[in-house]
């Protein structure tokens, strides 16, 4: 949750800026190229180039990007860094008229602590860093008492305005709660499910595609695991399933328990060499051949043959499902009507009973219609693949968030309102400045 939090934070420029604005007394900016005036003062071409560098590499130390992307989104950012220049030359002004101090110990509090946020281990590290930049120890530091004062200013004007009520923490919570898994809401579901019917006339379409296939593999036995993939649903559920259909699947008896309990019957029963009749699965008939067999292991492929049920037969789906729905809207208990009409064979008898489930564990187009649902409200009818279903909340919990993650959402909070009154601020500063750009040459 943190690493997100941090991830939509804003970025606040006070601190980037500390090196940028250090070459301002230096003679050589005069043969630099001018971006723009402000007030008495001027915006160079190197100012703005070492803030991109600088922005490079906080991306890189801070948010691990790599050297070249870092050097390609500080680049991107180049605009957005003259703009913020301007209103930190003009916070700079203000605070100057109107006398701010800051202390030798608030200065070299500050140097200590950009030379931990940028992993600066000693003075000699530091000051070569700096001369790498043109700068000196002593130009550092008079620029880190203007921004200082700068930010002393702007802390005095906006901190007080920052206080974060405990209703804007929920209201972000509710916002965000998706980027938080371990908060989702947890629901108490039912549902009644009326799967699509194949009728008799899918059913011997199936068989004979049955037959027609195990009179290719008949021909040529080894041919069994192209036939099978050559057969198989195109829209498989299960997809490692899928991905073993017609291969040779070597299992040992307690391997078999993970098997429907008529599968492992099946195979039990059958001899070496054998195909077993066509069976009934969710996914169509299913034929079995067992391979090798001892007392230690199986060996056996599978293929499946899907059984579409009809339009005709969707229909007949549609129409019932249809009718439940209404007899529901009319006061019916939905749990007689699950125990009576469900085709899921494993919550049937427990009136349609899926037990606790986490929104996030729930298909998209399941979780939005869940969502939605109050205790004891049951939805409109849900189209699948294989059928449809009616869902029943029973209860919802919604857990509560800890007072780190409290914690953690008000230090966000206050990061969002700080830009924006940070940006109203300067805002009004630029209203009364003088501010031209020069025109590209």
């Amino acid at each position: 949750m943190a690493r997100t939090f941090r991830q939509r934070g804003i970025y606040l420029v006070l601190i980037v800026l500390l090196i940028s604005s250090g070459v301002k007394n230096s003679n050589a900016r005069t043969f630099d190229k001018i971006l723009a005036y402000v007030n008495d003062d001027v915006v160079t071409k190197r100012e703005i180039d070492i803030l991109v560098k600088q922005r490079a590499m906080e991306l890189q130390q801070v948010y691990r990007f790599s050297e070249r992307e870092a050097l390609a989104e500080a680049e991107r950012q180049r605009s957005e860094l003259l703009d913020r220049l301007i209103r930190q030359m003009l916070l700079l002004e203000a605070a100057l008229t109107l006398r701010v101090t800051v202390s030798e110990a608030e200065v070299e509090q500050y140097v200590q602590e950009f030379k931990k946020r940028y992993q600066i281990e000693t003075d000699e590290e530091f000051r070569k860093q700096l001369n790498r930049e043109g700068l000196t120890l002593v130009a550092f530091r008079e620029q880190a008492e203007r921004n200082l004062k700068a930010e002393k200013l702007v802390m005095g004007r906006i901190v007080p305005r920052l206080q974060v009520r405990d209703s804007d923490v929920q209201k972000f919570f509710e916002e965000n709660r998706e980027q938080l898994p371990t908060k989702a809401d947890k629901v108490r579901l039912r549902h009644i499910f009326v799967a699509f019917k194949p009728n008799q006339t899918d059913r011997e379409l199936a068989f004979e595609q049955v037959s027609t296939a195990l009179a290719e593999i008949a021909e040529d036995r080894t041919n069994f695991e192209d036939v099978a993939q050559r057969h198989a649903p195109q829209h498989f559920s299960d997809k490692r399933a899928n991905s073993q259909v017609g291969m040779l699947i070597e299992a040992r008896p307690e391997e078999l328990k993970r098997f429907p309990e008529t599968f492992q019957t099946v195979l039990k029963n059958l001899k070496e060499g054998e195909f077993s009749e066509p069976i009934e699965g969710n996914e169509g008939l299913y034929v079995f051949t067992v391979e090798m067999k001892t007392d230690d292991m199986i060996a056996f492929r599978y293929l499946i043959i899907p059984l579409k049920p009809s339009e005709e037969a969707i229909l007949a789906a549609r129409t019932h499902i249809a009718q439940l729905f209404k007899e529901l809207e009319e006061g019916a208990d939905f749990n007689a009507l699950a125990a009576e009409h469900s085709d899921d064979a494993e919550t049937r008898e427990n009136g349609g009973d899926l037990g606790a489930r986490s929104l996030t564990e729930l298909s998209p187009k399941t979780r939005k219609i869940i969502a939605a649902l109050a205790p004891d409200e049951h939805s409109q009818p849900l189209e699948t693949e294989s059928g449809l279903h009616i869902f029943k909340v029973d209860e919802r919990n919604t857990p509560e968030l800890s007072e780190t993650e409290k914690r953690q959402i008000i230090s966000i909070l206050r990061q969002h309102r700080f830009q924006e009154e940070w940006d109203a601020y300067t805002n009004k500063l630029l209203e009364n400045a003088y501010v031209k750009f020069k025109p590209n040459e």
